[in-house]
């Protein structure tokens, strides 16, 4: 059974151009939706199933750093996809280039994990036969040193941004406006400002509960 590992990586001031427009898929009852105005779903990744899902930590100094707010982002990710989702205290170890344990999402927390992009944080997950399998988040500790001018919501928003990576959305190929001006949060971290419990935007939440529906689908 071969397992396809995908990564995406985000930097903290991140800006998207638009690009082009994906059609909405006409046969939608039949087969699976997995790109709309303003959001995408990760080569390979079709559907999640309906198992459900944990967040596990590489080590304690993640765990102790992450865990108030991956709480926060496991209910909305529960709440948008139908999967339960729970935090744990597992030491997992993190890796992007190999898969982790089925439906397990682990979360490292460390300065520049990506050296040649020193302000990204990144995420992926893993697919076996078009479903999320498991996930990984790298979390940039830069964003909350001292000096350097990030504020909490925009720390926010990058969790929840690489924690939707790690269940299977990209970056979309639009990056549109809602009636409010809010872009999807999966091309724009600076826009919510506020500190609210669900920070996912009305463009994500098509993408999850397409991920959903899709296993009935294929």
């Amino acid at each position: 059974m071969k397992r396809f590992v995908i990564q995406t990586s985000l930097i903290a001031t991140l800006t998207v151009a638009a690009t082009a427009l994906t059609a909405y898929d006409a046969d939608a009852a039949t087969r699976p939706v997995v790109s709309g105005t303003g959001w995408k779903l990760q080569p390979h990744i079709t559907h999640i199933d309906t198992k459900p899902w944990v967040i596990a930590f590489h080590d304690t100094r993640s765990r102790t750093a992450l865990t108030p707010y991956l709480r926060k982002t496991a209910a909305e990710l529960t709440y948008r996809m139908g999967v339960n989702v729970t935090v744990t205290t597992r030491i997992v170890p993190t890796s992007h280039s190999t898969c982790g344990p089925s439906h397990t999402i682990s979360v490292r927390y460390m300065s520049k994990p990506n050296p040649a992009y020193p302000n990204h944080s990144f995420g992926g997950a893993c697919a076996l036969r078009g479903a999320a399998y498991s996930g990984y988040m790298y979390i940039n500790s830069d964003l909350w040193a001292a000096g350097r001018g990030y504020t909490e919501a925009q720390r926010m928003n990058v969790i929840w941004h690489e924690a939707a990576h790690a269940v299977g959305l990209a970056h979309p190929a639009t990056c549109p406006k809602d009636k409010t001006g809010r872009k999807p949060l999966m091309c724009d971290v600076n826009g919510l400002k506020t500190l609210v419990s669900r920070r996912y935007s009305t463009w994500e939440v098509p993408a999850f509960a397409n991920l959903r529906a899709n296993r009935n689908r294929i």
